[in-house]
């Protein structure tokens, strides 16, 4: 469990409910998996009002272009604002997908 919970965590095969209030693509350095050292990457950023039916003041962020690609419809007009999003993660490392529902 983490002490400060300031994202939102996947866990393999287990549905994830949350509701968005706003995104944005944000800069950030991660340490690259191939090479092994950091790498300067875009990321599809939300904040996230609820998850799994509780209030929280928390971010989720996609780094994967193809999750991204799954939640790119919604971004114009903030037209998740108010809807139930659900994904589920499966798989690891370079074969992860996602399952993205929106209600």
């Amino acid at each position: 469990m983490a002490v400060l919970g300031n994202f939102v965590q996947l866990v393999e095969g287990i549905p994830k409910r949350m509701r968005f209030t706003y995104h944005r693509i944000v800069q950030r350095t991660i340490t690259d998996p191939t090479i092994r050292g950091p790498k300067m990457v875009n990321v599809l950023e939300f904040n996230v009002s609820e998850e799994d039916g509780q209030a929280v003041n928390k971010s989720y962020s996609v780094t994967s272009e193809k999750h991204a690609q799954q939640l790119a419809p919604f971004l114009d007009g903030r037209t998740y604002l108010g809807r139930l999003v659900t994904i589920t993660m499966h798989g690891k490392g370079f074969l992860r997908e996602y399952t993205v529902k929106i209600e």
